[in-house]
C-alpha cells in the first residue's frame, strides 16, 4: 500500500472511530450521574448482595413496542423505590437528589413513554385475576372470543407488516449500496 492510501485509509478510519463516539448515546446528564453517586453511597449495599446473580430488573428479549410498555412500568417502578426512600430518610443532601432524580423520571415517563400506567395496571391486574375456573366466566369468554381473535390476528399482523416493511427497506439500501 502506498503512502496516500494509508493516509486515506488512516484519515477514513479516524473519521468513523470520532463518528462513531460522538453518535454514542449519552443519555444521562453529570448532574444525574453525581446526584445518583450520592445515593449509592449513603445506600451502599455489600458486594455479595449487588452481585447476587438476580438484578431488580432483568434483561429483556422483547420488541420495541413491548419494550416502552415494560420500560413505562420500569419507570413507575423506580417512582415507588424513591418515593419509599425519601420517606425513610431526613438527610436533606439524600431528599435533594431523589426529589431531583424523581423529577427526571417523570419528565421522561410524561414526554416519551406512556402515561396511562396506572390504568393499564389496573386493566392487567384485572386481567390476571379473572377466575378462569368459574363456568360462567368460561362461558363469556367463549362468546367474546371471536372478537377477540380478530383484535389479536389484526393486531399481529399489522406488526408483521411493519416489520416485513423494515426488512424491505434494508434490502433496498443493500441493494443500492451494492449497485453504486
Amino acid at each position: 500500500m502506498d503512502v496516500l492510501s494509508r493516509a486515506v485509509m488512516c484519515f477514513c478510519l479516524m473519521g468513523w472511530m470520532t463518528l462513531g463516539w460522538s453518535n454514542a448515546a449519552q443519555y444521562t446528564s453529570i448532574n444525574m450521574k453525581s446526584n445518583i453517586d450520592k445515593l449509592k453511597v449513603h445506600y451502599k449495599i455489600s458486594k455479595d448482595q449487588l452481585f447476587n446473580g438476580n438484578p431488580v430488573f432483568p434483561k429483556d428479549t422483547f420488541e420495541d413496542s413491548e419494550r416502552r410498555v415494560l420500560m413505562s412500568v420500569v419507570l413507575d417502578v423506580y417512582l415507588s423505590i424513591f418515593s419509599q426512600m425519601l420517606n425513610q430518610t431526613g438527610d436533606q443532601e439524600m431528599i435533594e437528589s431523589l426529589k431531583y432524580v424523581k423529577g427526571k423520571i417523570q419528565d421522561l415517563q410524561k414526554h416519551y413513554f406512556l402515561g396511562r400506567i396506572p390504568e393499564l395496571r389496573t386493566h392487567l391486574q384485572n386481567l390476571w385475576a379473572i377466575e378462569t375456573s368459574d363456568t360462567t366466566v368460561q362461558g363469556k369468554a367463549l362468546s367474546e372470543f371471536i372478537t377477540i381473535y380478530e383484535k389479536a390476528s389484526k393486531l399481529a399482523l399489522k406488526f408483521h407488516l411493519k416489520k416485513d416493511n423494515r426488512r424491505k427497506r434494508r434490502q433496498a439500501q443493500r441493494l443500492k449500496s451494492h449497485i453504486m
